[in-house]
């Protein structure tokens, strides 16, 4: 009997479920894919991950889950505060995790309307790929079999 083969892990931070769904129904056979809700969730799941998955966009979440700029969870004392928190909340919590030190390859799912910004981002929070929605699963399966290993090597 052959061991068992275990699959590259990736962590899915958002506040649902329908990308972890579709990664699961269509890559996984090659992948795993272990979902995280908000930061303390995924950084327990970067420890033994080969990589991470980002929304940008986090409505559901609970306001006391919500973190800021700086990875501080702030319960947003008005809705324009909240707002803004809910929409970069992807970004803010690979920030975080960037500055507690977990360096694995990145990809965050947003359509940015400025190529600059998105630039930005791959540089300051690198490694790190920005995929706007027109990027189909073949791509994204292929970015994800590009060899990452844990601890962020690759």
């Amino acid at each position: 009997m052959l061991p068992a083969v275990s699959r590259p892990r990736f962590v899915v931070c958002e506040d649902g479920s329908e990308y972890i769904v579709r990664f699961r129904r269509f890559l996984g056979d090659a992948f795993e894919f272990v979902a995280a809700n908000d930061l303390a969730a995924a950084e327990g799941a970067a420890a033994t991950a080969h990589g991470l998955l980002f929304d940008l966009d986090f409505r559901r979440t609970p306001p006391e889950r919500l973190v800021d700029e700086r990875g501080a969870i702030v319960v947003a004392p008005d809705e324009g505060t909240r707002r803004r928190l809910v929409e970069s909340q992807g970004i803010f919590i690979l920030r975080a995790l960037r500055a507690r030190g977990v360096r694995l390859p990145a990809m965050l799912f947003a359509d940015l309307d400025d190529a600059a910004q998105a630039a930005f981002l791959e540089r300051t929070l690198a490694p790190l790929v920005v995929a706007p929605s027109s990027m189909g699963l073949r791509e994204i399966g292929a970015w994800l079999a590009g060899g990452p290993t844990p601890g962020g090597a690759t």
